[in-house]
């Protein structure tokens, strides 16, 4: 058994290697033409193509955004299915990137890397296909890919779901790019993998008038400062320092002249934690300090929250097997323990609250290009980095479809 495996490996990293260069250019297609989430109709409709290139017939989601295949070896000892998940959405940011596959759609980018994800996903697909072709998928591998439109918004999760794309699936894995990492490498971490994530609007009203004159108004600004400044400070006093908190005002708004109290400001922003029993203690904190708020100021208030992201948590399990496949594609010594969760949001939750599902990162800072943080217009990969991931998806739906899995 252990001599298959080591040839099955061998095999999928070869098949993996044929792929580069049409990796490369799938991966720089995307890049080139990305779309905002809610808005991937061209991205669906590419991927839709690629599907039927392999010869398998894809199934298309609501609105036409968003698809998935499956691809089964004989299932006379079926045991599990495993969906291989790849995002395809980009975010409102102009490039700044100077490359012959820049984004050419003005302020909008792939700057998180979902191009990547999406050609890793169908890599994958088209390594298990012609496993497939040659007869050497094992008996009882039953996969299926998802590519997800809207993660961004927190919104594509769902609608995937809503489409029935996890009906029948009994696990779940994913990559995210990492430019952190090398190439080559992989991160895992059992648990906790991201946090949380709960959007929030405030609406501050009260008196407008003169700014001469504040004392007669309901000094909305100021008590859009104060509201900050006590949210940021009491908050993180009133959670458990073993269970972190971050919060965090991103939009302010009100008011159109220098020498006048607004009669309204708005703020928005997010609140992210690790555990749903941390999101709603500070879900209450925000009220009760708003709710304060109106006794300190002549206000009137309204908190709402809006879009709300559960944390990834990784299947132990799940995420042993996603872990023993990278660990056979790129060496022992190059999947490495991420010590601590990362506080941003992964819309891969909608998945991981349904079936056991996992989440890797994966390297792709090489030595010219790749090392640039995440959302910033100068983000890019070491495109390398497509072939491991691909070949390790691969090999992990294997595993986990034929393995040790219930």
């Amino acid at each position: 058994m252990q001599s298959e495996a080591i040839e099955l490996q061998d095999i999928v990293k070869r098949y993996a290697q044929s792929l580069a260069v049409r990796l490369r250019e799938i991966r720089r297609y995307l890049h080139q033409r990305p779309e905002l989430s809610e808005q991937e109709y061209e991205t669906t409709e590419f991927i839709e193509d690629l599907i039927v290139t392999l010869g398998l017939t894809p199934h298309l989601a609501g609105d036409r955004r968003g698809a998935w295949v499956d691809l089964d070896a004989s299932v006379s000892n079926q045991k599990h299915r495993v969906a291989i998940r790849g995002d395809i959405d980009a975010l409102p940011i102009q490039t700044l990137l100077e490359t012959s596959y820049a984004s050419r759609v003005d302020c909008v980018m792939h700057a998180c890397g979902h191009d990547a994800h999406a050609t890793m996903a169908w890599g994958a697909l088209a390594i298990l296909t012609e496993l497939a072709n040659d007869n050497l998928l094992p008996d009882g591998t039953a996969t299926r890919i998802i590519f997800q439109p809207a993660e961004e918004t927190s919104t594509g999760g769902r609608h995937m779901i809503e489409s029935g794309a996890l009906e029948g699936v009994d696990s779940a894995i994913a990559l995210h790019v990492d430019p952190s990492r090398p190439v080559g490498t992989f991160g895992y971490r059992d648990g906790a993998f991201t946090a949380g994530c709960d959007s929030f609007c405030m609406i501050i009203n009260g008196q407008a008038g003169h700014g001469a004159r504040p004392h007669l108004t309901g000094d909305t600004v100021g008590a859009a400062a104060h509201w900050i400044s006590t949210i940021y400070e009491r908050l993180p006093r009133h959670q458990d320092a073993r269970e972190p908190i971050v919060v965090n005002v991103g939009q302010i708004s009100g008011g159109h002249a220098a020498n006048v109290v607004p009669a309204e400001v708005k703020l928005s922003g997010t609140l992210r934690t690790l555990s749903a029993e941390s999101a709603m203690r500070a879900r209450h904190q925000l009220m009760q300090i708003s709710e304060a708020l109106e006794l300190t100021y002549s206000v009137t208030t309204q908190l709402t929250f809006g879009t709300h992201t559960p944390p990834v948590v990784n299947d132990i399990r799940v995420n042993s097997l996603l872990r023993f496949a990278a660990s056979k594609i790129v060496g022992d010594a190059n999947v490495r323990d991420i010590e601590q969760p990362s506080m941003g949001a992964e819309d891969f939750a909608f998945f991981a609250s349904k079936v056991p599902a996992a989440m890797m990162r994966i390297g792709v800072a090489g030595v010219d290009v790749g090392s640039q943080p995440l959302h910033t217009p100068t983000f890019d990969i070491d495109e390398s980095a497509l072939v491991h991931g691909a070949a390790v998806l691969a090999l992990a739906a294997i595993e986990l479809s034929t393995g040790n899995l219930p």
